[in-house]
């Protein structure tokens, strides 16, 4: 039986793969370090803004060199750290987390790189192609932002829909603020959703 929450991404991934990408994953629109892949083959197409490793290309998730409905399924494992300055560009910053995975300053723009990213994931997917989308609901400014409900919602616009819903309780304390009194439940957990994008035919180039 397949279930909802697994203790490791590895498992969840092969638990999506198992149930919704059988042929395997095709495509990494943020390779990063490769962390999705020590278990499990590597995609065909993997891409990242800045590239660490050999055969990954540089290209943003918002603007992919692929042809319109060429792939099958797609992984992408955004940052979702905010009030992020000096590691917003994998560069050296004052948090550690921030420098190895980079961020955002405003809650807007991780938004911009969210929807920018769906629209394009809609592009590049077959009628009823699948996008993983990792995501992590976060504090910002004081201010409750229930991500993975607003990615649904902004897929939804984009032409997807929500096909399931994997849980990744953390092994240790996630980021998050550090000083004053604490105002909300601090998150343990990030999701993985299945996005199918709908039967529309694609736009020819």
């Amino acid at each position: 039986m397949i279930r909802s929450v697994y203790n490791t991404q590895e498992e969840i991934l092969e638990a999506i793969r198992r149930l919704h990408c059988p042929q395997g994953f095709q495509a990494d629109f943020t390779y990063g370090n490769g962390g999705f892949w020590k278990s499990l083959p590597r995609p065909k197409h993997c891409f990242d803004l800045t590239p660490l490793h050999d055969g990954v290309i540089a290209a943003s998730s918002c603007d992919l060199p692929l042809a319109s409905g060429s792939l099958g399924n797609a992984v992408f494992d955004p940052p979702f750290l905010t009030y992020i300055t000096g590691g917003r560009d994998h560069k050296k910053g004052k948090m550690a987390m921030s420098a190895r995975f980079g961020g955002y300053y405003t809650y807007s723009e991780l938004e911009i790189h969210y929807r920018g990213t769906l629209r394009e994931s809609y592009r590049v997917l077959a009628p009823l192609g699948r996008l993983i989308f990792k995501c992590q609901d976060i504090i910002h400014n004081h201010r409750m932002h229930c991500t993975h409900f607003n990615v649904v919602t902004w897929a939804i616009q984009e032409g997807f829909r929500l096909l399931d819903l994997f849980i990744l309780p953390a092994k240790s304390r996630m980021p998050g603020p550090q000083k004053g009194t604490q105002r909300h439940a601090r998150i343990f957990h990030s999701y993985f959703l299945v996005l199918e994008r709908d039967r529309a035919i694609c736009e020819i180039i």
